[in-house]
């Protein structure tokens, strides 16, 4: 490639064999750089066409864009992901902060992350179907980067009737596997619960429940 003033000429387009979605660009009859297809096109990356070394590198960091922005897509298409975990991911992907911060904005602007709605199905999904009290699931969206308004405001919409459900379906199942006297089958299954993140007034809670229940079976 010649220097900045000095245009060459695009000598090759080749498809990659293994990404289809790539094409790998000769300059001058070297190779020179791989492209996507999208950014290909857009610059009019064409065989016989002159090119200049300013044109080439917009071309490769748009092209640098365009692969952040397609990786995190296909990372929040397997679930819904918090903004810290994009950024997360990306950064361990190797890219840099302010490329990390375009492709979050762009997702933003999409409505492929939205924080507050991440948190309210992830809420739902832990407590209804994973049968987690409301404590890990604080603890959980905090270490998923959620604000302290945006946990409070998805805490709030849980049913209490539910969390209680919940609870005394795991309760139920660690009672009747729990060894030892009635005092430390207790002891053992309250501090399973506490474990599995309920509070200590539900949890205290269930126990009742499950006592009155085992005495109703007594008699």
């Amino acid at each position: 490639m010649k220097d900045e003033t000095e245009a060459s000429v695009i000598t090759g387009i080749e498809r990659q064999k293994r990404n289809k979605k790539r094409y790998n660009v000769y300059v001058d009859e070297e190779y020179t750089c791989s492209v996507h297809e999208d950014i290909l096109i857009k610059n009019r990356l064409l065989k016989g066409e002159q090119i200049d070394a300013q044109r080439l590198k917009q071309a490769l960091e748009e092209d640098e864009r365009h692969e952040a922005y397609l990786k995190a897509i296909r990372f929040v298409a397997v679930r819904p992901r918090s903004v810290q975990e994009v950024k997360m991911k990306l950064k361990d992907l190797g890219y840099e902060a302010d490329l990390i911060d375009w492709t979050v904005g762009r997702l933003l602007e999409q409505k492929y992350l939205d924080d507050a709605d991440f948190a309210k199905l992830w809420t739902e999904q832990r407590i209804q179907y994973q049968r987690k009290g409301r404590n890990a699931v604080r603890y959980e969206l905090a270490q998923k980067g959620l604000s302290r308004d945006e946990i409070s405001n998805a805490l709030s919409a849980v049913d209490t009737e539910e969390e209680m459900e919940g609870a005394l379906i795991v309760g139920r199942k660690k009672w009747k596997t729990v060894s030892g006297e009635r005092m430390d089958r207790k002891r053992k299954t309250m501090a399973f619960l506490l474990r599995r993140g309920y509070t200590s007034s539900l949890v205290n809670d269930v126990m009742r429940r499950l006592s009155d229940e085992e005495l109703e079976n007594e008699e």
